[in-house]
């Protein structure tokens, strides 16, 4: 063979070679293992695992997202827990002005004393507009109106807040018979022109034999009292057996006419509430908060505007005096307390609603950032799985390609001088 003595190669030393390739593969599963002991990561590069990077940025991605979605959810909880806080406030409020108009519905209770009470009545009604009107967010309004988005509309009602029992059983009325005085209300078809009020049924003596009812109306919104000018005279003989009926601000009310000197005095109470038209104003939408990680992942949150005008309780007077019959008359205040008393009633029915969806809203916001939580969790173990190191592992291959690279050297220094044998043959 042609370069060769004895199968010692002279021109290529094949030994050495071999040993070189295998000690600078050696060298480099050594670099690699430096560099994934140094980060603690199985993936450094794309060339160390390209679709498993890809994977591990998407979800390490997806994790990102829900941790700031996190964020969102806290600050969306914190202002609902501002507002819940200003309609708990509100909440008070109302409930001292109701104790306020209670006091004043007593007839006992002088001019000078209503006075007193209205006084304090109208400071109320500004602290729940202050209220209202200040209560914010980071700069962003909450309880105003300007973020209350699609609210429903609330029909009109005509509710018996307080029916007086006569005592004569009419057994002509429908149903059985009845004996009470007023034995039901009916809305008009176009209710939509009804507006908040009270009106009052009193049993009154006319003359020394007759009976009458007395009918009154209070209306919220002036503060005006009025009597209707019929005086609806009672027994057998009036509308029938059956009973007889009136009509005002859009209720026809149907009453037993039944009632005899006994009853002089008895008072029925009819609660009305007006039409309150749906909220679709586009340019106060709801509150939107990006409560998750992905497109439309969102929850909204409309609040209602909690004003006196809102809650239709700005004109809420309990010392009204108007002349009846051109004699001054505080039947207006009495009146007027007792549909003060409904009406903030309805008014905190309506912060109740209020409270309620706040509270929903809340604890939706709570589960969303339980699951929030949960799938960030989830969604960083599993992109873990694919890029971290397993330490233990990389430590003992780093220990093996020391040993070998140490053998690999020494393997190169010992083929290097096999060539030098062939100089012997010479000598």
């Amino acid at each position: 063979m042609p370069n060769s003595v004895g199968g010692i190669s002279v021109a290529t030393n094949q030994l050495a070679n071999t040993a070189l390739l295998n000690l600078n593969r050696n060298q480099q599963t050594l670099g690699k293992l430096v560099s994934q002991l140094s980060s603690g990561l199985r993936v450094v590069t794309a060339a160390d695992d390209p679709s498993g990077l890809a994977i591990a940025v998407n979800l390490n991605n997806q994790a990102a997202g829900f941790d700031t979605a996190n964020l969102n959810v806290q600050d969306a909880t914190n202002a609902a827990n501002v507002a819940d806080g200003a309609l708990s406030t509100i909440t008070s409020i109302l409930q001292r002005i109701r104790s306020l108009a209670i006091e004043a519905a007593n007839t006992i209770t002088s001019p000078t004393d209503r006075s007193a009470l209205q006084d304090e009545v109208t400071q109320l009604l500004q602290e729940v507009n202050q209220i209202s009107s200040v209560t914010n967010f980071n700069g962003q309004a909450l309880l105003n109106g300007s973020h209350a988005g699609f609210q429903p509309a609330t029909a009109a009602a005509a509710t018996i807040t307080s029916n007086a029992s006569i005592g004569t059983f009419n057994t002509f009325i429908a149903g059985g018979g009845s004996s009470a005085l007023v034995v039901n209300t009916v809305l008009t078809t176009n209710n939509q022109a009804i507006v908040d009020g009270t009106i009052q049924l009193q049993v009154a003596q006319l003359n020394s034999t007759q009976q009458g009812i007395v009918v009154s109306f209070y209306t919220t919104a002036t503060a005006s009292y009025s009597q209707l000018a019929t005086v609806y005279t009672l027994g057998p003989g009036f509308g029938g057996q059956a009973g007889a009926s009136f009509a005002i601000d859009g209720v026809t009310v149907n009453f037993n006419a039944s009632a005899g000197t006994v009853d002089v005095g008895d008072t029925s109470f009819i609660k009305v509430t007006q039409y309150v038209s749906v909220n679709s104003n586009p340019n106060g939408p709801a509150f939107q908060f990006q409560a998750g990680a992905n497109e439309g992942a969102t929850i909204q949150v409309g609040l209602v505007s909690v004003s006196t005008s809102a809650l239709r309780i700005s004109n809420v007077n309990v010392a009204t005096i108007q002349l009846v019959n051109g004699i001054a008359s505080t039947a207006g205040a009495v009146l007027g307390a007792q549909d003060a008393i409904g009406q903030i009633d309805q008014a905190v029915t309506q912060v109740n609603g209020a409270r309620a969806a706040l509270g929903a809203v809340i604890s939706r916001l709570q589960n969303a950032a339980n699951n929030n939580n949960i799938a960030s969790v989830n969604l960083t173990a599993s992109a873990s799985d694919i890029t971290d190191l397993n330490v233990g592992q990389a430590t003992a291959d780093y220990n093996k390609e020391q040993i070998l690279i140490q053998i690999g050297t020494t393997v190169l220094a010992q083929s290097n001088t096999n060539a030098q044998t062939v100089l012997g043959l010479f000598r």
